[in-house]
């Protein structure tokens, strides 16, 4: 199905920037691909060259530094390749790889001869090279989420029933993976801020928003890729309760887009005195805002994967693809 989305409607009323180091990760990740990740079919790794990681991460982290952004980078081509590989996965396997992986990243493990994983020593060394170990057992603990989300997906993308919109919220906020890029922006201010601060009720609405935000950007973007193979998408929910078009379920989530865009608006006039931390709590939540922007930036300016054939989802679907896990 062709896209017929307007995807000039998606307006944000605060900037983007592109990271000045974005374009020098970008041409890692031929060689990160070809050195960790050989396992993959020819024409997903060609794919995955035309994806964009490291300007996706350029992009949504602007004000990160070369390491950061390396990091953050190193991250998002291990996650794509396991929300890709694992899509149509079963319970058991996901909770396999959040067993392996997990304790890698804590701290916890040597590791594996599994390909999938060899990434992650690094990673985790990289990470608390500007974070700490608090900082990263609340990185792994937002991972955990994430493998939670993925096991609750499972049933209604592989029977192809769709969940109502409550449990697709809870559900889609987990899954889509935003938690991890939270703390990202949060790590990347440089200062670690106490958990007692970004508990404040805020703080919290103000990252559960970003999930939904980019949630909805990346259904209103693949909607078209993914019906009749997919339930898990705001556009697709919006027509098959309401009974009614695309064109209309587009404008039906682009609603709800723009409403949770209005209330991220909202709740950023509202932060808390941090005290010390007020600095670091601004940094973060401006952050937060140029994630947002830079994921529309990158979508409609550097990535191939959410047009024809840009997806790896078709060779990776299925028995397509033997990962030991």
């Amino acid at each position: 199905m062709e896209q017929t989305f307007d995807v000039t409607a998606l307006q944000y009323p605060f900037p983007c920037a592109t990271n000045p180091h974005a374009a020098e990760v970008e041409s890692k990740i031929g060689g990160w691909i070809k050195a960790h990740y050989d396992f993959l079919p020819e024409k997903v790794k060609k794919k995955y060259m035309h994806t964009g990681v490291g300007l996706a991460a350029g992009c949504m982290f602007p004000r990160a530094n070369a390491a950061q952004l390396t990091a953050i980078s190193r991250f998002f081509l291990w996650a794509f390749i396991i929300d890709d590989s694992f899509e149509f996965a079963t319970v058991e396997q996901i909770e396999q790889i959040r067993e392996i992986a997990l304790p890698i990243l804590r701290g916890n493990s040597t590791g594996t001869s599994a390909a999938l994983y060899h990434e992650l020593p690094m990673l985790r060394r990289e990470l608390l090279s500007f974070a700490n170990e608090r900082w990263m057992n609340r990185f792994c603990d937002s991972l955990d989420v994430y493998f939670d989300g993925v096991g609750m997906e499972i049933p209604y993308r592989v029977n192809l029933v769709f969940p109502s919109f409550e449990e697709f919220y809870a559900i889609r906020e987990k899954a889509v993976n935003v938690d991890p890029l939270v703390d990202f922006a949060e790590a990347i201010t440089g200062t670690i801020i106490p958990g007692a601060i970004l508990a404040h009720p805020v703080l919290q609405q103000l990252r559960q928003l970003t999930c939904r935000i980019l949630s909805w950007c990346n259904d209103l973007f693949s909607a078209h890729l993914e019906k009749g193979n997919d339930v898990l998408n705001i556009v697709l929910l919006v027509e098959y309760f309401s009974q009614c078009t695309m064109e209309e379920a587009y404008k039906e989530a682009l609603k709800i887009h723009d409403q949770d865009v209005a209330k991220f608006c909202q709740f950023r006039l509202q932060l808390p005195d941090c005290g010390l931390y007020q600095e670091a709590v601004m940094d973060y939540v401006e952050n937060l805002a140029l994630m947002i922007h830079g994921y529309l930036h990158w979508t409609l300016l550097f990535t191939q994967r959410y047009k024809a054939n840009g997806h790896p989802s078709s060779e990776l679907k299925g028995d397509k693809l033997q990962v030991t896990v």
